[in-house]
């Protein structure tokens, strides 16, 4: 006979999950990951996982849930900074980038094919939501003090948020490698100063 799976006692079973299939995407990526091998790691009965995701893509939501609240996290400290909207949103656009290197693995599953936008995940949509929200919030806050081109505060904010997306995915990508110079980090703050040029009243 196999040996016998152990009752899970210690700690909250989910969130043990989501730790173990967060390490399990850093090392293999999202296509690797399955609940089975989780049980597994985490020592509890392979039927466990599935008393709190219903199966693979609930568990992927959850984690890219997880993504999005470190998103704001890592982001909404600028909405409090004493500075200019252009320089709060300059710095959210950094914390942005940084994120997605740090974690690119997560980052692209948050905004990669594997997770559709038709999905029903109230949880993603607002972590998503609010994520998305900590841009607008800025861009608004430089609207109205008149920092900031007086344009439907959404329309700004795509943009912008469009441009970090894209820096952020070529140097994942290492797109930048194949340009004569790279990207240094004065070069990146350029990049963001350039950005903000766009948006700013002259």
């Amino acid at each position: 006979m196999g040996a016998q799976v152990q009752p899970y006692h210690h700690g909250n079973l989910k969130q043990a999950l989501l730790d173990t299939a967060l390490e399990h995407l850093r090392l293999h990526g999202p296509d690797k990951i399955s609940l089975r091998a989780l049980a597994r790691d985490v020592g509890v009965s392979q039927t466990a996982p599935y008393r709190h995701f219903e199966d693979k893509t609930a568990l992927l939501a959850a984690l890219a849930t997880e993504g999005f609240r470190r998103l704001y996290d890592a982001s909404h400290s600028t909405l409090k900074a004493e500075c200019s909207a252009a320089d709060a949103l300059q710095m959210s656009g950094k914390s942005y980038i940084h994120f997605a290197l740090d974690n690119p693995e997560l980052y692209r599953l948050m905004f990669g094919p594997m997770l559709s936008p038709d999905d029903d995940f109230p949880e993603l949509e607002e972590a998503g939501g609010n994520a998305f929200r900590v841009i607008v919030s800025l861009v608004q806050r430089g609207i109205d003090s008149g920092e900031f081109v007086n344009k439907d505060p959404l329309l700004v904010a795509n943009s912008t948020w469009a441009m970090v997306h894209g820096i952020s995915s070529l140097m994942l990508d290492r797109r930048f490698d194949c340009v004569e110079g790279g990207i240094s980090e004065s070069v990146l703050d350029e990049s963001l100063s350039l950005i903000m040029i766009g948006i700013t009243v002259r």
